[in-house]
């Protein structure tokens, strides 16, 4: 009876970690703004591992950086999200936000929310206090401008003896450039190796393919690595992403990444997958994750079959040549 009870009460521990509440909470910097001015507030957000939190903060997308929180109220900019494990199945997410008041008065801002699970969650709400810049009526008389100073130009500040000589000066810099240029040719193996074709890149396809096959031989996994695993195979997608779709994925963040593969990619699967194999690769690097062997080989599939679904269509003449043979 009594190993009976201790089960129970595991369960019901494990059961109150998994539901506990959500707590978002928002903090502004300043309550005293300019009217079109700008205001940082940092948001934390503290919820169960297991649950993914959707900022509703976010920008649409990567070219439209500001929001309408809420009438007269834009978010400027959304900040990366920090993740802090603080153990018992809770982790704590932070992020900074720049909002922008347009309506001058005591500006309260309730709409700061998160959907974390099923739910929407609000943060506490922010009031700021907008102040408008004094317009000046033109109803006094305004003297007039007092003289302006005579502009200097560079070659004001130039050496006689540059001014006046600076002919000599340019034969010296060319001189100077032609022995540069000679001595790395000379280091090259001469002009004619330097003006040689230059080697043909490798498609994006064909180096993704390459790359993901050489990180499936190296079984990180298999040795505990799987940071260095997901960081490696989330490297090699972003690289894809560039030279295939022209998609700047190395200086993005997750939540970048996801809005630009589904806005440029036309495959929406791939859009699905992609954001799938990301979030998988946040929990391992930042929340410390410990994925099970079948979610390591899902991952490594979907990113093999996220390149295959996206790899451009083979072109007309190609196409006819095979026919014939």
């Amino acid at each position: 009876m009594k190993k009976f009870l201790a089960i129970c009460c595991s369960i019901a521990a494990g059961a109150a970690a998994w539901a506990g509440p959500v707590q978002v909470t928002a903090k502004v910097d300043s309550v005293d703004v300019w009217q079109g001015g700008l205001r940082r507030v940092d948001v934390e957000v503290v919820q169960p591992r297991a649950l993914v939190a959707r900022w509703l903060s976010d920008p649409v997308d990567s070219l439209h950086r500001v929001v309408e929180i809420q009438p007269g109220v834009e978010i400027n900019y959304s900040g990366p999200v920090d993740t802090t494990d603080l153990g018992n199945d809770r982790l704590q997410l932070r992020r900074t936000l720049l909002v922008q008041p347009w309506d001058s008065g005591e500006v309260v801002i309730s709409n700061i929310a998160i959907v974390s699970g099923i739910d929407t969650f609000r943060a506490n709400p922010i009031v700021l206090k907008v102040y408008t810049a004094d317009v000046d009526s033109m109803t006094t008389v305004h003297d007039f401008m007092p003289h302006a100073t005579q502009q200097r130009h560079f070659w004001d500040w130039v050496p006689d003896v540059v001014y006046n000589y600076w002919w000599a000066f340019l034969l010296g810099l060319l001189a100077v450039a032609g022995g540069v240029v000679a001595y790395v040719l000379h280091r090259k193996g001469g002009l004619r190796q330097v003006l040689a074709a230059p080697v043909k890149p490798v498609p994006p396809y064909e180096k993704a393919i390459s790359q993901l096959n050489i990180l499936r031989t190296r079984n990180l996994c298999e040795k505990g690595q799987e940071k260095e695993y997901y960081t490696e195979l989330t490297e090699i997608l972003r690289q894809y992403l560039e030279g295939r779709f022209g998609i700047n994925a190395m200086e993005m963040t997750t939540p970048q990444i996801k809005r630009a593969v589904y806005a440029t990619v036309p495959e929406k699967s791939a859009s699905a997958m992609m954001n799938e194999i990301l979030e998988m690769a946040d929990y391992v690097k930042f929340a410390r994750m410990r994925p099970l062997p079948e979610d390591n080989a899902r991952a490594f599939s979907q990113a093999m079959q996220f390149v295959e679904n996206t790899k451009p269509e083979p072109e007309p003449e190609a196409e006819g040549k095979e026919a014939k043979r």
